[in-house]
């Protein structure tokens, strides 16, 4: 009876320890973090954050403490967050800080981004500059898109059957501001390929939207009606996706006279390896 009553007094006294367990846990987590401090803002971005520096410049912004936030914003620029460029060089423009301002958009115009040309606009039209300004939003349209793109084209002849079309594009900056184009296209159906050189207009109406024009010559590789050499002509529309690509549909005919419909996605040439890549 004495061990049974023993043993009764002992496990009662640890169910009273279990039970009061978690209540020990509990305090001991709230002693802990309550000891753990969250760095501020400025101290993440000193220790190199780009995003807390932006975060940090923002708020700054709505503070009213502009100086700081120049910094701010300044130190996320310096680690490459074009963003934070575009919101140093507006916030210098708005204090009037003319050539202050020039450095950081221009640094964002270099990465070309389109705010970058548009925020280099506004710069310029403030120091009276109409021609600069209008130069800087003549590019603003184009300053996105691939420089190099591969498109495949899917090509309809009018007098029946289906072919396809692979093209090359190439449109520099320094082409006109991406208007003007130069590459190659392989044409083919079942009654004729031909391989072309081809240059051609396409004019921005707005940043996503662009008519164009090309002229393609080169030799027929097979099939050829009425001589070894091809002479064609396009005219469409493309609709862009920024730096990605375009979708785009064209008319267009040929010396052999062939006359056909082509619906062409056009990709830029990185996207396209690493889609080629994943194959």
């Amino acid at each position: 009876m004495e061990v049974a009553s023993a043993l009764r007094g002992l496990l009662a006294s640890l169910g009273r320890w279990l039970c009061l367990w978690p209540c020990l846990l509990t305090v001991a987590c709230v002693t802990t973090s309550s000891n753990t401090r969250i760095p501020t803002l400025q101290e993440q971005c000193e220790g190199g954050s780009s995003s807390a520096c932006e975060a940090w410049g923002q708020q700054l912004t709505v503070d009213s403490r502009t100086e700081d936030a120049d910094r701010a914003f300044g130190l996320a620029c310096a680690m490459g967050a074009t963003s934070s460029c575009l919101e140093q060089g507006r916030l210098r423009m708005e204090r009037g800080d003319l050539e202050g301002a020039e450095p950081p958009l221009r640094k964002a115009y270099d990465e070309d981004l389109e705010e970058g040309a548009l925020a280099l606009a506004d710069l310029q039209e403030a120091r009276g500059d109409a021609a600069g300004a209008s130069r800087f939003r003549y590019e603003a349209l184009s300053i996105d898109k691939s420089t190099t793109e591969f498109a495949l084209g899917w090509r309809i002849p009018w007098n029946g059957g289906l072919g396809w079309a692979l093209d090359v594009n190439v449109q520099p900056m320094g082409l006109k501001a991406r208007r003007l184009t130069l590459g190659a296209n392989l044409g083919f159906d079942a009654e004729r390929t031909s391989l072309n050189a081809t240059v051609g207009y396409q004019h921005f109406v707005t940043n996503w939207m662009a008519p164009y024009a090309r002229a393609l010559v080169g030799p027929h590789l097979a099939g050829a009606r009425r001589n070894p050499l091809n002479l064609g002509a396009e005219v469409g529309v493309k609709f862009f996706a920024g730096p990605i690509g375009h979708l785009g549909v064209a008319l267009g005919t040929s010396y052999d006279g062939s006359t056909y419909t082509v619906i062409e996605g056009g990709l830029d040439w990185v996207l396209t390896l690493m889609v080629l890549a994943h194959l």
